[in-house]
């Protein structure tokens, strides 16, 4: 079902900013929620518990404020996917992945107890500073609870990007993102050769190559040691229209003069210097593609049984792109860009670190349309849209591209002045942040409702010509 993930450190993009990004692919009806996590002291003894599952963690003296991009509830529950914590680490959680049958043979998830994607961020980012040690935390939990689901996961810190992944229940490995490269991935663990000396760019379970070893599923003393080969093992050949075409097409995009069959050669480059320095749009645009030119595009053929599982689908929950600017401060500097639904049809909206509320629409929404919400809002023109794709999706791309290209204006501009205020009068410079943030928030709310009636308007008029009756 779900995800597509893409990473892009400084050295790789025109801004000089990191970037962790996904497309969360679960459930169209899904009105996703911004929620503001204070800090707060925490008692001796005091326990995370998953809302999904018997997992838990012992929590630390002290939990950071963070931001999450969090699933429709009625009870309370967090359920976070992406955002900045105070200390300006981010986090997108989690790239579906899995382990071959010979390693669930040996060391099986544990979906009962171990930590999953729905806890993940809530027992992660709160409690650390950098991103590797996001890495050795969530390590630790695997280690110790297990994994309760095969999952990939992006810190990203001022410093660095670290891409981590599950191996088995309770082995992992992890590599920082070289700083002038890019990394694609669409449901597979993608880390390749590993070097356990290199602990500046590498990080593990102890026993992941002796586990490997020891079970059968590497050769003893074979070098370099390869995670995907010992842990995944052979692809299947669903990967190859449903995974592998997605990571085809990214990077190709972004390395334009490689030319990939995924249908005859299945492996692929880890970490790729782009042959441009990539964009925010860049990125946007790959979270967005659906093979459009192609013969494989579902939406512009009408064909839902086109070849190949594009990277922007209906159901698509939310979409995301955590962007850093670390020489500005962490309140203005790290924004997570959320566009609520599907990617193609929708906007990415800027959200501050530093904001400590929301309009209410967006801290609100269920599995069930609803007139307040902003995620029904902004799924409600996608649905229009998706009756007569060929003639509206340029109708909403085109108010949506200009929408967020102000934004990223405003969004400079806003940076900029933040900055200087911070420098005289930091409450000041906040006050001044969450104004803004609030104006933006709902002005890309007003644009949702002006484009779902426009739609509608659209619509209206096209049913009407198709039966006009005869002498009419």
């Amino acid at each position: 079902m779900p995800c597509t993930t893409i990473l892009a450190a400084p050295g790789a993009t025109s801004d000089g900013a990191f970037y962790i990004s996904r497309n969360e692919d679960c459930s169209p009806d899904d009105a996703k929620r911004l929620v503001y996590h204070p800090s707060r002291d925490n008692a001796p003894g005091a326990l995370f518990r998953s809302f999904r599952n018997d997992f838990t963690w012992p929590l630390p003296p002290h939990s950071l404020a963070y931001l999450s991009v969090s699933d429709s509830a009625t009870d309370g529950a967090s359920e976070g996917e992406a955002g900045f914590n105070e200390a300006g680490v981010g986090i997108t959680a989690t790239e579906t992945i899995a382990m071959s049958p010979e390693t669930a043979k040996v060391d099986p998830y544990l979906p009962q107890t171990g930590v999953i994607e729905d806890a993940l961020e809530d027992s992660v980012l709160p409690f650390i500073r950098t991103a590797r040690e996001g890495v050795l935390l969530l390590g630790s939990q695997c280690e110790k609870a297990g994994a309760g689901e095969g999952c990939g996961v992006a810190f990203v810190d001022s410093d660095e990007i670290w891409w981590f992944e599950t191996c088995s229940g309770h082995t992992w490995a992890a590599a920082r993102l070289p700083r002038d490269c890019c990394y694609v991935t669409a449901n597979h663990a993608r880390l390749q050769a590993f070097d356990p000396e290199n602990t500046e760019n590498f990080l593990s379970s102890p026993n992941l190559i002796s586990f490997a070893e020891e079970k059968g599923l590497w050769k003893k003393g074979a070098r370099p040691f390869n995670v995907r080969k010992a842990y995944v093992g052979e692809d299947l050949k669903r990967d190859t229209y449903y995974n592998f075409a997605r990571n085809r097409v990214l990077i190709e995009k972004y390395c334009p003069s490689l030319r990939l069959k995924p249908e005859e050669d299945m492996s692929f480059p880890v970490f790729m210097k782009p042959e441009r320095k990539l964009s925010f749009h860049d990125i946007a645009s790959g979270l967005r593609n659906h093979y459009e030119g192609t013969d494989s595009d579902p939406y512009r053929t009408g064909n839902p049984k086109t070849a190949w599982r594009p990277i922007s689908v209906f159901r698509c929950s939310q979409s995301h792109i955590l962007q850093l600017k670390p020489w500005l401060p962490t309140a203005c500097g790290a924004v997570t860009w959320v566009s609520w639904g599907m990617p193609s049809l929708g906007v990415f909206v800027p959200v501050f670190q530093g904001a400590k509320w929301f309009p209410k629409p967006y801290g609100v929404g269920t599995h069930d349309s609803d007139s307040v919400s902003a995620g029904w809002a902004f799924r409600k023109v996608q649905t229009l849209a998706m009756l007569d794709y060929g003639a509206l999706e340029p109708v909403v791309r085109l108010a949506w591209d200009a929408w967020e290209r102000e934004a990223e204006e405003r969004v400079d501009l806003i940076q900029v002045r933040y900055a200087a205020k911070a420098k005289e009068n930091v409450e000041s410079a906040n006050r001044y942040l969450q104004t803004e943030s609030d104006r933006i928030l709902e002005d890309a709310l007003r644009r949702a409702d002006a484009l779902a009636n426009e739609l509608m308007t659209l619509l209206t008029r096209k049913v009407s010509a198709r039966f006009p009756f005869n002498g009419a």
